[in-house]
């Protein structure tokens, strides 16, 4: 039979200590660990337990920009009030129900490496970078575009602990969308997240972030180049109320049957009402789906098909980016 042990560190130096051995595994709300030990995973190591370390937790103003605990609880991140990170409160009050979101973590989030993992998109939009720590007073800073390496995979070393998450000073907006099969307590199967400034009319600094529709979480570069110095005439609104419109019959066909399957049609219910109107035809919006389509690389499971994630993502970009400009107006 296999032993572990649940290791319990009052200081981050304790901790730092444990994790320096052969098999140890940090352990903060537990929430995914519990589902990875029903499949057999991790069953022969130590675990070590982060919760009595309170200097991994809260958010705090500093020059250099927000610093976010990595052991800060997503309904913490809910009441954050970074100005500028609106895209990680509306991500952060979609995971889970209460219970979930009052145990899990932003670090275990992250570190999790899940291609659906509900916080990742806005915080590439949002410039993050994660400090690492280690036995020895040893640290180093990855960009988290970075530290994504493929499903469950990172950039995390032997004995090092994420410490916190650091987003840059912004004076733009973000917002987030999410396509699951039900209104909670859903699993992503396409999520977007957006990060815009204004400037003179037109689009300044954009970053478009897509999760649920490649390996890893995925920023958005080639769309990206063409959003940047579009104005509001080039977003043909009209148009995406209408393919909007459509995505309700569409989805009846690319989306598993089960129960909550109301969840996506309401989606597209709500992008095609957000959605004022514009000339009918673009060929920005062409180049922009050309664009996206080489920066996503969706795949087919038992929760959606690869062509309805494709569409979705569209939809979600042109939806965010149309909020977004709604700030500004």
């Amino acid at each position: 039979m296999t032993v572990c042990r649940m290791i319990q560190p009052e200081t981050l130096e304790e901790a730092l200590e444990a994790l320096a051995g052969e098999r140890a595994m940090a352990c903060a709300g537990a929430t995914n660990l519990y589902v990875d030990r029903r499949h057999g995973k991790y069953l022969d190591f130590d675990y070590v337990s982060l919760e009595h370390l309170t200097e991994l937790r809260g958010i705090r103003r500093e020059a250099d920009g927000w610093h976010i605990g990595s052991m800060t609880s997503f309904s913490e991140l809910e009441r954050c009030g970074i100005p500028f990170a609106g895209a990680l409160v509306t991500a952060a009050s979609q995971v889970g129900g209460p219970q979930i979101r009052n145990r899990g973590t932003v670090g275990g989030n992250i570190i999790s490496a899940s291609p659906a993992a509900d916080s990742v998109p806005p915080l590439l939009v949002l410039d993050a970078v994660l400090r690492l720590v280690k036995a020895g007073g040893i640290s180093r800073e990855v960009a988290l575009k970075d530290f994504m390496k493929g499903p469950g995979r990172t950039d995390l070393r032997h004995g090092e602990l994420l410490a916190e998450v650091i987003l840059p000073h912004k004076s733009g907006r973000s917002v987030f969308y999410k396509a699951g099969k039900r209104n909670a307590l859903a699993i992503s199967l396409c999520s977007c997240a957006v990060y815009m400034e204004e400037r003179q009319g037109a689009v300044g600094e954009i970053a478009v972030a897509l999760g649920s529709v490649a390996p890893t979480a995925v920023r958005a570069q080639r769309a990206e180049k063409v959003l940047a110095g579009a104005r509001p005439g080039d977003l043909c609104r009209r148009e995406l109320a209408e393919l909007a419109g459509e995505a309700s019959a569409e989805l009846a066909g690319e989306v598993p049957a089960g129960p909550g399957k109301d969840g996506p049609a309401k989606l597209a219910v709500g992008l095609a009402a957000s959605a004022p109107a514009c000339p009918a035809e673009s060929a920005f919006r062409e180049r922009l789906r050309a664009a996206l389509m080489e920066d996503i690389a969706p795949i087919a499971d038992i929760r959606a098909t690869a062509e309805y994630r494709r569409r979705i993502a569209f939809r979600m970009v042109l939806h965010n980016v149309t909020e977004l400009w709604r700030c500004f107006e």
